[in-house]
């Protein structure tokens, strides 16, 4: 190989580590799942949650979707987008 294809490997490479980096600091989305929620005086109801991925762990974010029920609380008004917003 020549040093020009070496060097080349290289910076992909650089730019594989840097865009990981990225991800796992804003956090890549790796599933969703409802959560029974007991309520206290009122009615129990279901509510959607984004799973994230960062580089301390993985956290719930809400998904914005509520319901008497799994499949309502997760309709197909509510998705997750790929990467945590961080608002």
């Amino acid at each position: 190989m020549t040093p020009g294809i070496k060097l080349g490997w290289a910076f992909f490479g650089l730019i594989v580590v840097v865009m990981l980096g990225y991800g796992l600091t804003r956090g890549v989305y790796v599933g969703s799942t409802t959560k029974y929620n007991s309520g206290i005086g009122s009615k129990p109801y279901y509510s959607y949650h984004c799973r994230y991925l960062y580089a301390d762990g993985v956290r719930l974010k809400f998904g914005g979707g509520t319901g008497a029920t799994p499949e309502e609380a997760a309709d197909d008004d509510t998705h997750c987008p790929f990467l945590a917003n961080d608002n």
